[in-house]
């Protein structure tokens, strides 16, 4: 994900200092999505913080401002993806979670090749 940019910084350079979530109905997937596993609160964030996370601009944005983090939530035992909006632009290190799931396999196998973690 090197050589992307977000408001003019580098993505490897974006800071994650607070990540919050303003509503977590969103992260209630089976309310949408019959069968889906729900998320709970902290573990997005956990994940968001993962010291180890991979951040990418997210492809779907309608509006190009959220990115998508990958990190690994030790409560949950599993990789998440989660979709962040930044609290100001550019981005302080204050973000906001719009929504997350789990991690599908090629993405996880992505992660696990970088950082050899099961």
């Amino acid at each position: 994900m090197s050589g992307e940019f977000y408001d003019g910084i580098p993505l490897e350079l974006l800071l994650f200092e607070e990540v919050r979530v303003p509503d977590p109905t969103h992260l209630r997937r089976s309310l949408r999505y019959r069968g889906a596993l729900d998320i709970e609160p902290e573990h997005a964030v956990e994940a968001a913080l993962d010291p180890r996370r991979l951040v990418g601009r997210d492809p779907s944005s309608r509006t190009g401002e959220s990115i998508r983090v990958v990190g690994y939530s030790a409560g949950m035992g599993r990789l998440l993806t989660v979709v962040l909006l930044p609290d100001r632009h550019p981005p302080d290190g204050v973000w906001q979670i719009a929504t997350a799931w789990p991690t599908d396999k090629r993405v996880r196998q992505a992660y696990q090749g970088l950082w050899e973690v099961s």
